[in-house]
């Protein structure tokens, strides 16, 4: 999985030591219920219609490495809302571009990444209709109750890249056989 992130250009790559070093808590869940995205209850990737916490704990536990991955995309403040949810859009990009590689390679790995999932221009949950692309679809690390502040952190990684940049962050979890 490490050629393959290679590909994408990220600021930081950094390994876990350990799968169970990946903390699931409901309390970051429910920050999703803020709804400051704008998506909770709108997309099937995002609370409440994507898979319960404990359905992400027994996901995880079947892999035995992870990749913490991130980029900083610059940003004219941190008030400049249209440039955070471009940055957002173009890093979620580059994770389906990556996944998609991957599944062609047979590689056999989970992608999480930041914010909601972008594949369909309107999510099919708008019209009660099942996700139109599940083997595609990446659930946001937040919506895996999985807190990516104290993991980047733990594993020394910068999670704050000054005011004029906006850093994102995504996981993949994968078995040996998966490494390239």
């Amino acid at each position: 999985m490490k050629d393959y992130l290679k590909q994408g250009e990220f600021t930081e790559i950094a390994e876990l030591k350990d799968i169970k070093d990946i903390q699931i808590t409901q309390e970051v869940r429910d920050r999703c219920a803020d709804n400051y995205c704008g998506f909770y209850g709108k997309n099937h990737m995002c609370p409440p219609a994507v898979g319960n916490l404990d359905h992400y704990r027994q996901m995880i536990k079947q892999y035995d490495h992870g990749l913490v991955f991130s980029k900083a995309y610059p940003i004219k403040s941190r008030s400049d809302y249209k440039g955070m949810v471009a940055a957002g859009v173009a890093f979620r990009e580059i994770i389906q571009e990556i996944n998609r590689k991957a599944k062609a390679d047979h590689q056999n790995g989970v992608f999480f990444t930041a914010g909601t999932c972008g594949i369909c221009e309107k999510c099919a949950i708008l019209d009660d209709e099942p996700c139109r692309f599940p083997d595609e679809a990446i659930p946001s690390l937040e919506a895996a109750g999985i807190d990516v502040v104290q993991l980047s952190r733990d594993l020394g990684m910068k999670y704050n890249n000054g005011a004029d940049k906006v850093t994102y962050f995504g996981l993949v979890v994968y078995r040996e056989g998966s490494a390239r």
